[in-house]
């Protein structure tokens, strides 16, 4: 087998027979290195633990007992955590065998009990992977000193000053993400400085921060990106201290981030906004991003916004999507699935985006593999998932994976379609068959703009408990409503 040229990240990579009897010399592999990056004992166990149920799934369930397989193990050092991917070519995963089997129940907790994030993905004729997330061994912030918020509201003379986010203020963002959130922001990262800091450091994040006079972080708004090199960023974490609230720090900090990114080169800008209130919304408006769809129930109720009360907190939370661009848009050709022609060219117009539509009455090209990338997030029962191409048995890999996630009590699927391939057009209705339903477009979001399909399994919602903030907002928000009601037959 020819191993492939790996990159400075990786610290091992291991090619194995599909035995059982090597598995041992693998996880002692596994737990030397979990060591030597700084983890303790106890913490290095557990990251045994999960990777060998992801190499016990393929030694029993990827090969056939005539077959001689083999499975590779990685892991790299990235920014703020250490990854463990374990890959195989061998048969598409069986979600029959999950199917009853207490035994695999288990495995699948431990991995996620003892992994901070896990990630899979078909791999097209490369098989495909697992991906066991930890972050790096840091201290948390220190509580002492965060529980008793200063009642006291500063003046409004009091002078806010606003900067980019340096790797020394994560102490400080740790106690600002605390004044709003408690210990209840559901991305736990926030709550590790050092962690923190070394996303700041590759780039992964780039944040901007408001200052006061005392040197405290009083409000944030980071803009994230998924791989070092993309040029679209999600701005997320945007907070302001209840103290400094309704001193407009939002759109000072967010048009101070436009213009770091678009210095940096980014085209564009993305941002999700609650809908418990209308303020998020409204600030977003008021600085020209364009409302380009929603997704229902998106947030599990566990966020609590402190000295904020919100109706139905036992609710997951619906978001509105933003999008604002940042560098002249370039004209691009898209085919639209006829169902939604009409609502899809209403959100181009809206957004001031230009695109050519084609007709669909090509196929399109279909591979012999599908190409699906797949982003679990466990502590908000959450799966993203991004086409990049569809493979001749799509349809049936999309269905198991499905099933596979909703077993495993994934209570969102969120999926991405290419709208510059010709096939997104006719498959739309496919997809929407197994209860996909129609929740907004995502401009330039995968090398081209994005269809963005959602699932719920087995979540409540109800209409009533969001706020939607502009005209077109609440056209946009019937519509996705509705779209909602008319799958809920095929769940």
């Amino acid at each position: 087998m020819n191993i492939p040229a790996q990159d400075e990240d990786v610290l091992l990579y291991l090619d194995v027979k599909a035995q059982e009897k090597f598995l041992p010399a693998v996880l002692k592999v596994v737990k030397d290195i979990s060591l030597l990056c700084g983890f303790d004992k106890k913490t290095a166990r557990g990251i045994v633990l999960a990777t060998e149920e992801a190499c016990s799934n393929v030694i029993e369930h990827a090969y056939g007992p005539d077959e001689e397989g083999r499975y590779q193990v990685e892991i790299k050092r990235k920014p703020g955590k250490m990854v463990v991917k374990v890959k195989d070519q061998g048969i598409p995963f069986n979600l029959g065998l999950l199917k009853e089997d207490e035994l695999q129940q288990i495995g699948f907790r431990l991995m996620k009990a003892y992994s901070d994030d896990v990630k899979s993905k078909y791999r097209g004729k490369n098989g495909k992977e697992v991906k066991l997330i930890k972050y790096v061994p840091v201290e948390a912030v220190d509580k002492t000193g965060l529980n008793d918020t200063p009642e006291e509201v500063p003046p409004l003379t009091q002078e806010v000053t606003l900067r980019i986010m340096k790797p020394s203020d994560a102490v400080n963002l740790a106690r600002c993400i605390y004044r709003v959130y408690g210990y209840t922001y559901p991305h736990e990262a926030v709550y590790y400085p050092e962690l923190f800091a070394n996303l700041v450091e590759s780039g992964m994040v780039t944040s901007c921060v408001a200052v006061n006079p005392s040197g405290e972080v009083v409000g944030h708004l980071g803009v994230f990106i998924d791989e070092v090199g993309d040029l679209v960023g999600e701005s997320a974490l945007a907070v302001v201290d209840p103290r400094y609230r309704g001193r407009g720090l939002f759109p000072r900090m967010k048009k101070m981030m436009m213009s770091e990114i678009k210095r940096r080169g980014f085209k564009g800008l993305y941002s999700r906004a609650v809908t418990v209130h209308e303020a998020s919304q409204r600030a977003n408006v008021k600085m020209g991003a364009a409302e380009t769809g929603f997704i229902l129930a998106h947030s599990p109720p566990t966020a609590i916004f402190k000295k904020m009360t919100t109706k139905k907190d036992h609710l997951r939370r619906t978001v509105a999507l933003f999008y604002i661009g940042v560098a002249p848009d370039k004209i691009q050709e898209v085919y639209l699935p006829p169902q939604h022609e009409k609502i899809l060219k209403r959100i181009y117009k809206h957004a001031g985006l230009k695109r050519i539509y084609q007709k669909s009455d090509q196929v399109g090209k279909v591979y012999p593999d599908s190409l699906i990338h797949i982003h679990v997030l466990s502590e908000t029962s959450s799966a993203f998932l991004r086409v990049e191409r569809y493979g001749e048995s799509f349809l049936k890999e999309l269905a198991l994976k499905v099933q596979d996630l909703c077993q495993h009590k994934i209570e969102l699927i969120v999926l991405d379609l290419p709208l510059n391939d010709p096939v997104t057009s006719w498959m739309c209705a496919e997809i929407e068959k197994m209860g996909f339903f129609f929740s907004g477009l995502m401009p330039e979001y995968l090398q081209g703009d994005a269809l963005r399909l959602e699932y719920l399994n087995n979540v409540p919602f109800h209409p009533d408990t969001v706020d939607v903030y502009s005209d077109f907002g609440k056209e946009l928000f019937r519509y996705v409503v509705g779209e909602w009601q008319a799958h809920q037959k095929f769940i």
